[in-house]
């Protein structure tokens, strides 16, 4: 069914032509209400409204609202349209005072199978347009919402809600606009769903869909670098995943094999999916989300030593003969209280980190002047209820945490003599962008 809602002024003869063009199933006449209403006009001594266009009386409904309040139009507009979901609407917003007409073009933005319009002709004077001069014009709804929710688009990204911006292009997507906002919108997708991703720690599917975006669009610097950067994180995690793969000749460098993302990751870089998580979890916090927060801080903790670790070719799930054969009588009578009924030696983050100390390595020596500090702030986490206790973290506690664990890492990678080589350090990581970044 087509329906036409319009509001109705002093002067019938646009709204007449208007439903003579529109030829609707039934109207809403949205009239001024008190002594002098305007349904008159649709009604009232002939000729009226549908004296002069031969429609229907039983196909017609009138409602009023005070014609100097706009909000009382809109709310009751708005009412009217969402009774007909599913149906063609037409909004006419030509007749009645200013404010009718913009509390009725304001609802009307509000629903996208609705479609708001005026009577447009030339003027013979500056009052108003009348008569058969006058014609349908069509607003572009599409521009005027790709306006208003690019504000609001703009407002989640500055936040790094990058689910929530991606919903937002959708929603635009779904109203339509034109073509230079259809190049922003078809942009902004593809780098908020990679965002996105890349905040879940979904690397691989990330970088994907950051290499589409490179070979759909012309990239700017800073997007070459994020994507080059979630390549490498990438990689790096596809190694960890694999497991069995060990160092290359020299010693020095980790491979991902048999994946469109593969890197060779120098050791100096194995740290930057330590540095992602301190970011990601600061995200969280801007968004007061303080336990999740410090659950990722203890989760880059544990990680920071698990590289560090690996680097040697140890791992925390299966601690070696010839690993404890490195460490003192105290120090290996001390894991083996870890083993398990099967024999199998598997450490938690504090033994990593004794482990570290024990083979000599410089983390773990500047590990032993900051582990009573973090013994302390890791509390926070495991008295957490994300942890094992019901202690609702607070943003103090927060920043008490990432205050030691960003100066330990610090600490740690000026003293390992690979990690010192790498430019790219916790202190000059760079978050993920809360503006528009993928636009030239």
């Amino acid at each position: 069914m087509k329906v036409l809602i319009m509001t109705v002024g002093g002067d019938p003869s646009p709204l007449v032509q208007s439903i003579k063009e529109m030829n609707p199933d039934h109207i809403w006449f949205i009239c001024s209400s008190g002594q002098r209403s305007s349904r008159v006009m649709v009604e009232g001594a002939e000729p009226n409204i549908l004296s002069q266009t031969g429609f229907p009386k039983d196909q017609i409904s009138i409602a009023e609202a005070d014609p100097d309040n706009p909000v009382e139009v809109y709310e009751l507009a708005k009412k009217l349209i969402a009774d007909y979901r599913g149906h063609q609407v037409y909004t006419d917003y030509t007749g009645g005072t200013k404010s009718m007409g913009s509390g009725l073009l304001m609802a009307a933005l509000e629903f996208d199978y609705c479609q708001p319009y005026l009577m447009k002709g030339p003027r013979a004077d500056l009052i108003k347009v009348t008569g058969n001069r006058s014609r349908v014009f069509m607003i572009d709804r599409g521009n005027i919402m790709f306006s208003r929710f690019r504000k609001t688009f703009e407002e989640v990204l500055n936040r790094q809600d990058y689910g929530g911006a991606r919903e937002i292009v959708r929603v635009i997507g779904r109203i339509g606009a034109g073509r230079k906002e259809e190049e922003f919108l078809d942009r902004a997708n593809v780098v908020m769903n990679a965002f996105d991703l890349w905040d879940r720690f979904e690397y691989g599917q990330a970088w994907e869909d950051l290499e589409y975006f490179s070979r759909s669009f012309v990239p700017n610097r800073q997007m070459i670098q994020l994507k080059e950067t979630v390549k490498r994180l990438a990689g790096i995690v596809e190694w960890l995943k694999q497991g069995t793969e060990a160092a290359s000749r020299d010693g020095k460098t980790a491979s991902a094999q048999n994946i469109p993302y593969a890197v060779k990751v120098p050791w100096k870089e194995a740290p930057l999916p330590v540095y992602d998580l301190i970011r990601n979890a600061e995200r969280r916090a801007r968004m007061e989300q303080y336990d999740d927060a410090v659950a990722r801080l203890y989760r880059a903790t544990e990680l920071y030593a698990q590289f560090a670790l690996r680097r040697r070719e140890i791992h925390t799930s299966d601690i070696t003969e010839e690993t404890l054969s490195q460490l003192s009588v105290e120090h290996r009578n001390r894991l083996e209280q870890k083993r398990d009924s099967r024999g199998k030696l598997t450490i938690g983050l504090f033994e990593s980190y004794e482990l570290l100390s024990g083979l000599n390595e410089p983390i773990g020596r500047i590990w032993e002047s900051y582990k009573s500090r973090i013994h302390d702030v890791i509390q926070y986490r495991n008295l957490s209820w994300l942890a094992h206790g019901f202690e609702p973290v607070t943003r103090e506690n927060y920043e008490k945490f990432q205050g030691v664990l960003t100066e330990f890492v610090e600490k740690c990678d000026e003293a390992d003599p690979y990690y010192s080589k790498n430019k790219n350090r916790l202190h000059t990581y760079l978050d993920l962008p809360n503006t528009i970044c993928f636009m030239d």
